[in-house]
């Protein structure tokens, strides 16, 4: 698989995805398939005192989100048709709505909206050769229900760090999943945006989380504080969510999917 061949089927999905109103996708490479982007595969797999970050990493990342549910099956069914004599299909997840919905525990998620200049601080590398492009994390969880429901709501709360309306619990411990993502310096959509999708998929619920930032640095930060590593409390929250999926890429700038394919790019 030459590096022109994937590039020109990539672009045929921006392209295509780009068209159709209600519609919003988000792809990203294996970072070693782009020209000028550092290897980073030391980012996952990860671990801590308690729990581990696995890497399940594909070529190909991609996220869509539609305002329905004939306008999804189209935009994935189109996917798979563009990419089916380059890709095989490695993971497919059909997850919930983004925004003020609830993941699989009942808590409300997506509180807090990032603006457009923050998404651009934020998430768009600023300078160099990767300007434009964006660094993609992503994580899937299953999360163990059972196990999760038959603590009390106020312990419920306290493993959160919010009530299930999003009230902030004044008197949440330090391993609370809301003060370990805080932690991190990641919180209120500063160093990266995040976005969490609930999930029902082969009998499973979980979250599917996907992130961008500018410097993928910050996702080191961000996952040592969710395990734990070097002495600071694990996120309660992975005693009852298990990564069972992840990988790291990159979103390259708006720019590269219009350019054509040179044939002194590598192969991988």
């Amino acid at each position: 698989m030459a590096l022109p061949q994937l590039r020109e089927v990539v672009s045929a999905i921006h392209a295509e995805l780009s068209v159709p109103g209600g519609l919003h996708s988000v792809l990203g490479l294996q970072p070693t398939l782009l020209p000028g982007a550092p290897d980073l595969s030391s980012l996952l797999p990860r671990e801590g005192p308690t729990a581990r970050f696995p890497s399940t990493q594909s070529h190909v990342l991609v996220q869509v989100s539609a305002n329905g549910r004939e306008l999804l099956l189209w935009a994935l069914r189109r996917v798979l048709a563009l990419s089916q004599a380059v890709l095989y299909l490695e993971e497919e997840v059909l997850g919930g709505r983004i925004g003020e919905g609830r993941d699989a525990f009942g808590f409300r998620d997506g509180l807090v909206l990032p603006s457009r200049e923050q998404v651009r601080r934020a998430a768009l590398v600023p300078s160099g050769s990767l300007a434009g492009a964006s660094w993609l994390l992503y994580l899937r969880f299953q999360k163990d229900l059972e196990r999760f429901g038959r603590l009390k709501p106020q312990a419920q709360a306290h493993v959160v760090g919010r009530t299930r309306d999003g009230e902030l619990v004044p008197d949440a411990p330090a391993e609370a999943h809301l003060h370990r993502a805080r932690a991190s310096g990641a919180g209120d959509n500063q160093l990266l945006i995040r976005r969490g999708f609930p999930f029902r998929h082969g009998g499973e619920e979980g979250l599917a989380f996907v992130s961008a930032s500018a410097d993928p640095d910050y996702y080191r930060r961000s996952l040592d504080a969710l395990l734990g590593v070097g002495g600071q409390p694990p996120d309660a929250m992975l005693r009852y969510a298990r990564a069972v999926s992840g990988g790291l890429y990159l979103a390259p700038p708006a720019d590269w999917f219009l350019a054509p394919s040179s044939q002194q790019e590598a192969t991988p």
